[in-house]
């Protein structure tokens, strides 16, 4: 009985193409098609997979570090070196365990303005003398004020060292608080912050943080600018008393010196700087909850910001390595999904990224978007979507290799920065990080797999999230009609309506939708 056999074009083009040295029968030929066909088959199934599966990758060399160290002086001050040898640029920081959440609700902006403050002026040298010292060192400093701690930053000649260290410790144990260059401050936060706040994503954000925390009593460290004309250079020597100590800082000397050496001009330098006791008010317990409810910030304007989150793990977690790599993922880069879903292929958002930030005891997972009024609704439900296909969908195996190999990637090319290896090491006692952490991160990145990431969005993506809308609601509630509820403030954040299924509910402003 004669049998037809239909193979692939690909298949029989490659048989036909066949010699042979000698003749073959009917049954060898018809046997040797099968398996050079087979063969075929076997190594297009085998490509197919490959492509799928991509193979498991080369063990990564060591992430290369220059030698570091710590230790806490006599004062309770810790050390860290940081020795990077044959470098003439030296950076030196100071890290204090202070920032805008210990600032009393009602003198907000209190911690930066003191912050500021100290570097305008000592016991010993006039503002004028500080900034002409500064100058001829040729220091470059900056300070960075964040919700629980506060980095000043220097970045001078190695030749310098002891010159900029001796004008460097009268800012911290002698500062001089001049009723003068304290309204000057208060004016210039004032106004920077005002500025700051007519855009609508700094705006979204700081709004963002307020909702999430201020309900378990816990200060997010928004400054409100309108707070700022309140503070007192009596509440600026009770503040710096109050949190200013050697045993609440860390300095990080990052150049040509070992920790013996570090430690040792450290402890001259600030020989003067008193040990006390920091008292702290405790930290509430704060939990991740269901948002039932959108929030609309009026802020003018002709586009839309939207800020989607909620609360994760602090830092020192062992879910952080997988919500870095879910995080990335999701919108950590142009090439994650939320950037090609809502803007390269619906092309209905300006962008759209995702990010990790983290106070000591607490993390945040925020989404910003910016889109136009008539496109928002359409904008947060595919936000959910996406949230919701990385609880129910495992990622691709791919897909996560990509995500992993730029974490890993990307962090040689950060740490290059002096400032920010500093900084990176400073805190890994602040976040209680062991020694260890970045030596061993593309170790706890590479171990990250899909069902880690699925774990981690199923234990923090399946609640509502905090969802809150910066426009104009004049223009844009139009749009919202299809949410249940919407609650309207102020561009202060001062409550103003309900806007439930199109219908304004309560209101305090006289605003039309």
């Amino acid at each position: 009985m004669k049998k037809n056999i239909a193979l692939s074009p690909f298949c029989q083009g490659k048989i036909k193409d066949m010699k042979t040295s000698h003749r073959l029968s009917s049954a060898e030929k018809f046997l040797s098609a099968i398996l050079v066909c087979g063969l075929l088959i076997s190594f297009a199934f085998g490509q197919e997979r490959f492509r799928r599966n991509p193979p498991y990758p080369e063990p990564l060399s060591p992430l290369l570090l220059p030698p570091v160290e710590s230790a806490v002086l006599s004062s309770g001050m810790r050390v860290v070196s940081i020795t990077r040898l044959n470098n003439p640029i030296f950076n030196l920081q100071v890290l204090i365990q202070a920032g805008e959440i210990d600032s009393p609700p009602e003198l907000s902006g209190l911690a930066t303005v003191t912050s500021q403050m100290l570097l305008r002026g000592t016991l010993s040298l006039s503002p004028s003398d500080v900034e002409e010292r500064l100058e001829t060192l040729g220091i470059e400093y900056y300070l960075e004020v964040k919700p629980d701690y506060t980095l000043f930053s220097f970045t001078f000649l190695e030749e310098n060292l002891e010159q900029a260290l001796n004008l460097i410790r009268l800012f911290f144990y002698e500062p001089s608080f001049s009723a003068l260059e304290l309204t000057s401050t208060k004016r210039e936060l004032y106004y920077r912050l005002t500025n700051r706040l007519r855009d609508q994503e700094n705006a979204g954000s700081d709004f963002f943080l307020m909702k999430l925390l201020s309900g378990d009593g816990f200060n997010p460290g928004v400054i409100d600018p309108d707070l700022i004309k309140k503070i007192t250079t009596k509440d600026l020597v009770s503040f710096h008393q109050r949190l200013l100590r050697p045993n609440n800082t860390t300095v990080i000397f990052n150049g040509n010196l070992n920790l013996n050496n570090a430690s040792r001009k450290a402890s001259q330098a600030f020989s003067r700087w008193v040990p006390k006791p920091v008292e702290r008010k405790p930290v509430p317990r704060l939990t991740n909850r269901n948002f039932d409810r959108l929030y609309f910030l009026e802020n003018p304007g002709k586009e839309i910001s939207i800020v989607v989150g909620n609360l994760v793990s602090p830092l020192h977690s062992e879910d952080y390595f997988p919500l870095l790599v879910l995080n990335h993922i999701l919108g950590g880069t142009t090439g994650s999904r939320l950037f090609l879903n809502l803007r390269e292929s619906k092309g209905i958002a300006y962008y759209a990224f995702s990010e990790l930030s983290f106070i000591k005891d607490y993390g945040f997972f925020w989404i910003r978007v910016k889109t136009s009024p008539e496109l928002a609704a359409g904008v947060i439900r595919e936000i959910n979507q996406e949230l919701k296909n990385l609880v129910d969908n495992r990622v691709e195996p791919l897909e996560l290799e990509r995500a992993k190999a730029y974490l890993m990637g990307n962090l040689p090319l950060q740490l290059q920065n002096p400032d920010e290896l500093s900084k990176r090491f400073g805190l890994l006692s602040f976040f209680q990080l062991p020694q260890d952490f970045w030596l061993k991160y593309n170790q706890n990145v590479m171990q990250v797999s899909a069902e880690r990431v699925q774990e981690i969005a199923r234990k923090y993506l399946t609640s509502k999230p905090l969802t809150v809308i910066v426009g104009e609601a004049a223009t844009a509630l139009d749009y919202l009609r299809d949410f249940d509820k919407i609650e309207i403030y102020n561009r202060k954040g001062q409550f103003q309506a309900i806007f439930e299924k199109g219908v304004l509910k309560y209101e305090n402003s006289g605003m039309r939708p």
